[in-house]
């Protein structure tokens, strides 16, 4: 699959194409719903790479930092061990940014799929397991500390 035939599949599903203006990539797009949310980064780092990276960032926001920040020492880690866990189980990398703090600002889910011979289905069932993990994330968050009414910040969303 190259990049034409990617956007004539995104656009077939009736999500949307933006190209973010500070991107600095080969190729990326953000692919969203009508509704606008969520949205989804696929990107092509260089032009000699093989692969497609498909990724979630969901920037916390500061009333759930706030309210992280509070938590116990010990249930802290338990929560962002059981979200771990979970992510893990979905077969998704993710990362806690920045890395090293005690609570992360954003956290971004993704996973990598070769461009040769990518079927729809193929690619479809990566793109999805993406964003169910993204939408895990946001929903243990906003159960655990109350919903937040989202604000976009770039391809970042609140939760």
């Amino acid at each position: 699959m190259n990049d034409k035939e990617l956007e004539a599949l995104i656009k077939e599903l009736g999500l949307s194409i933006t190209i973010p203006p500070q991107a600095k990539e080969a190729y990326h797009i953000v692919t969203a719903p009508p509704q606008g949310f969520p949205s989804i980064d696929i990107i092509r780092p260089n032009d000699s790479s093989k692969f497609y990276l498909i990724s979630m960032g969901i920037l916390i926001h500061p009333n759930h930092k706030a309210a992280i920040n509070e938590m116990k020492k010990e249930d802290k880690k338990k929560f962002f061990q059981e979200l771990t866990e979970d992510l893990l189980k979905m077969g998704v990398d993710f990362a806690f940014l920045p890395p090293g703090t005690e609570t992360p600002e954003v956290i971004q889910v993704l996973r990598l799929v070769f461009m040769d011979s990518l079927t729809p289905n193929e690619f479809l069932n990566v793109y999805y397991t993406v964003r169910n993990a993204g939408m895990l994330v946001i929903a243990k968050i906003n159960y655990k500390f109350g919903n937040v009414q989202g604000e976009s910040k770039g391809s970042l969303r609140y939760v």
